[in-house]
């Protein structure tokens, strides 16, 4: 049986608000920038990039061991802030929110 409380962590969600014609391109860039960079930081744990179904929104999910690996990788990241923002205007990015949970349990299959 799976276990509610047996991994803690903090995970961070992104949602980019795109025209539905960059969307894909866009999921391409972010993909690439976690395989490149952010899964090489400490307290990684994975990450997931989604793609809404009517092409306008792309949610990034990165889940880490605790805020402290979050801050620290945020700090530093070999593609800093003027990287990011770049990325934004390339992929034509209308908005972007920003949202951090403390994760409160994961529920796992029952087998």
């Amino acid at each position: 049986m799976g276990s509610a409380h047996a991994h803690r962590g903090f995970n961070q969600l992104v949602e980019f608000v795109v025209n539905p014609g960059q969307q894909s391109q866009l999921v391409t860039a972010l993909i690439e920038q976690i395989e490149r960079h952010t899964c090489t930081y400490p307290g990684f744990i994975s990450a997931s990039v989604e793609a809404s179904d009517d092409g306008a929104r792309v949610l990034e999910q990165i889940l880490w061991k605790s805020r402290k690996t979050s801050e620290q990788a945020m700090l530093n990241a070999e593609s800093g802030p003027q990287h990011f923002t770049a990325m934004l205007f390339q992929h034509g990015v209308k908005a972007v929110t920003f949202r951090t949970f403390q994760v409160a349990g994961n529920i796992s299959p029952r087998v």
